[in-house]
């Protein structure tokens, strides 16, 4: 799929934004606090806050210190940009592992 379109890795997956993915939960639960605490304006005024602060000064371990703003500019300018794969997940294999294992074994009993 991605490789059809001469793409080696894609920016989000389904359920996460992989270049969000250390803060992720951390939106999730400022966006569920806002709505409980906050008008809606002042509730916008956070969330745009915390993405302002992740893009522009949350320097990542994987970007090796760099701002996601910083990965962006750089990879727009390059003829061939930095690669940063990510990790292995393991709860994520696992995952699809048991997945995997419940599908084979539904077929089996379908067969039976």
């Amino acid at each position: 799929m991605l490789e059809n379109d001469g793409l080696t890795q894609s920016m989000s997956r389904v359920g996460h934004c992989i270049d969000n993915g250390p803060v992720e939960s951390f939106q999730g639960f400022i966006k569920d606090m806002a709505k409980v605490l906050f008008a809606y304006e002042e509730a916008a005024e956070i969330i745009y806050r915390t993405y302002e602060y992740y893009i522009y000064r949350y320097p990542q371990k994987r970007f090796h210190g760099k701002t996601a703003y910083q990965v962006r500019q750089e990879a727009l300018t390059a003829n061939t940009p930095e690669q940063y794969p990510i990790a292995p997940n393991r709860r994520i294999e696992r995952f699809w592992e048991r997945i995997e294992k419940s599908k084979a074994k539904h077929q089996a009993q379908a067969q039976q």
